[in-house]
């Protein structure tokens, strides 16, 4: 997959594609619905498919105090957009002028003019442009015009609720993985930097790594079943997520304690994958019943990850 910074970088002149734009915050399976669809339908036509998405997302720009935090860092939206086999990815920066461009404008201007739009695929509840005035409507008017189709993908439920960013980001901010990775359709994970912690872990025999995440957004406190990812290799693990009251500890960590590994982490880029919380966060009355439930933590993660 080609990524474009803005649409000013696309550089056909020529052609027609099949497209759809989104956050695309998660790549949850809503997402993948409409954008599978793309992909088919670019087969149908025998055209390029395009995602178009921002960087900024418009809420951090247009309003930022309530603008929640994203699931995944940028470089996590464009990698899972990778494996569902598209072929550009649009990245447009978000700003306040692009936020005044009417829905008409838009559609010409980018759809038309710049993409040469074959076929639209959105979900059925899709709005854009200037105050969010576009809808499903207005673009199969101007599909008429410019020929090109429209198609709107019936949204996916949970329930009796809709599989959403915000759904996503609830099940992540309770602790709740399981749910979260299925309406994600694969493993939350956060991303980042193995950093010195106090060694805590060491001295207890337990070592740990000191994950600094990039992601916005952090599962609720707890101990977890997780996976680690490094250099392309998966290793099972149980990872705290806290302020590790029975040492007094008051600085938020994110720690995991790898299986069958042996070397040095420090500095390397690691993604961590969340697969099931184990139990909250406590505070216990000794560093020894401490040290002895996190064995128990590493015994009931190595059941569920049948090591």
């Amino acid at each position: 997959m080609k990524v474009h910074l803005g649409f000013h970088s696309w550089p056909f002149s020529k052609g027609r594609v099949v497209a759809s734009l989104g956050n695309y915050d998660g790549v949850h399976v809503g997402h993948q619905a409409i954008l599978k669809r793309v992909v088919k339908a670019a087969r149908e036509f025998s055209v390029p498919t395009v995602a178009v998405t921002f960087d900024p997302v418009p809420r951090k720009v247009l309003a930022p105090q309530a603008a929640p935090p994203l699931i995944q860092t940028l470089g996590q939206r464009l990698r899972k957009l990778e494996s569902l086999d598209l072929d550009h990815t649009i990245v447009v920066a978000f700003d306040q002028q692009f936020a005044k461009k009417s829905p008409e404008d838009f559609v010409r201007e980018y759809l038309v003019d710049t993409l040469g739009i074959r076929c639209f695929v959105v979900g059925e509840h899709f709005s854009f442009g200037h105050q969010k005035r576009g809808n499903i409507e207005l673009l199969r008017e101007m599909g008429r015009q410019y020929d090109f189709s429209v198609e709107a993908i019936t949204e996916v439920r949970a329930g009796e609720r809709r599989v959403s960013s915000t759904l996503v980001r609830e099940c992540i901010l309770t602790g709740d993985m399981e749910a979260a990775n299925t309406y994600l359709g694969s493993p939350f994970s956060l991303e980042g930097t193995i950093v010195e912690g106090e060694k805590l872990g060491a001295r207890l025999g337990i070592p740990t790594a000191n994950l600094n995440p990039e992601n916005e957004i952090q599962p609720a406190n707890g101990v977890y079943v997780t996976q680690v990812s490094v250099e392309s290799q998966l290793y099972g693990s149980v990872t705290n997520v806290g302020i590790r009251p029975t040492v007094g500890g008051k600085k938020w960590t994110v720690e995991s304690h790898l299986f069958q590994f042996s070397g040095d982490l420090y500095g390397k880029k690691i993604e961590l994958q969340f697969l099931k919380r184990i139990r909250e966060e406590i505070r216990f009355a000794s560093v020894d019943d401490l040290k002895s439930q996190i064995h128990k933590d590493i015994q009931v993660a190595r059941r569920y990850l049948s090591l």
